[in-house]
């Protein structure tokens, strides 16, 4: 019985960590051929040899996405590498926790280039190929925070960012119904990433410090990208269950 993305061609932004790298697994584990995207060629080689001593197949691809010809490039070699786009994963981004009185116009433009310009660049040169193969389509999974609902103290560009990925998100999937192109948003919860200062995933202190495994969101990446073509999880919120910074604030 074949794995349900099988032959399917996965990009995924950031991931030579933390979210991006578990998705990248989990799609490979799931049959896709995997395009492991993000600046440090280290640890892209790294996940690649994980996912190969699993018996899956991914490529490495250098890629600044905060430069468009980059990004440009990228799509270009999975082009000629695969000829095909069935999912894109809009995973790179940047952390931001700076007042907004102590921010300058250059922080600011740098959150915004990694976090959400970079979305809108891989989007539209996914979309270029998904509208042109055949069979025509595929999904965009954004992965937003949950910043986007309620945000950190002194973060208001970061927090900018998830909102416009969630807009982002919607206008996709309006747009790109016609080309069978649909897109969704994860918001996680506390998640251990490259960002996190914990050694770990797993119980803290008390319950509240409960810090989820990037695994956990992968899980939900791969149920987006294996829905029958007519069907889209169009927004998920993945959270430990006692993170009171969400669901306690009235």
């Amino acid at each position: 019985m074949k794995e349900p993305l099988t032959d399917r061609v996965a990009v995924v932004t950031g991931a030579s960590s933390g979210i991006g790298a578990a998705i990248a697994t989990a799609f490979a584990q799931e049959g896709a051929r995997v395009v492991l995207a993000a600046r440090r060629a280290d640890k892209l080689a790294s996940v690649k040899a994980k996912i190969e001593a699993g018996g899956g197949h991914a490529i490495v691809v250098d890629c600044d996405v905060s430069r468009e010809d980059d990004i440009v490039a990228l799509f270009a070699e999975v082009q000629r590498a695969y000829g095909r786009v069935d999912v894109l994963v809009n995973n790179a981004g940047r952390s931001g926790h700076m007042a907004i009185d102590e921010a300058s116009l250059a922080y600011w433009n740098d959150v915004l280039a990694v976090n959400i310009t970079a979305a809108f660049l891989c989007s539209r040169e996914a979309i270029k190929i998904m509208k042109a193969q055949h069979p025509q389509g595929g999904r965009i999974i954004n992965i937003g925070s949950v910043s986007a609902k309620t945000p950190r103290p002194d973060s208001p560009a970061y927090t900018t960012t998830k909102y416009a990925m969630h807009g982002l998100t919607h206008a996709l999937t309006h747009d790109g119904r016609k080309y069978g192109v649909v897109a969704s948003v994860i918001h996680p919860g506390n998640t251990f990433t490259g960002f996190s200062t914990r050694p770990g995933p797993g119980a803290g202190a008390t319950p509240a410090d409960y810090i989820m495994d990037s695994a956990d969101i992968a899980r939900i990446a791969v149920l987006m990208a294996t829905l029958p073509p007519e069907v889209n999880l169009f927004e998920a919120t993945v959270l430990p269950n006692n993170m009171t910074s969400f669901i306690g604030r009235g």
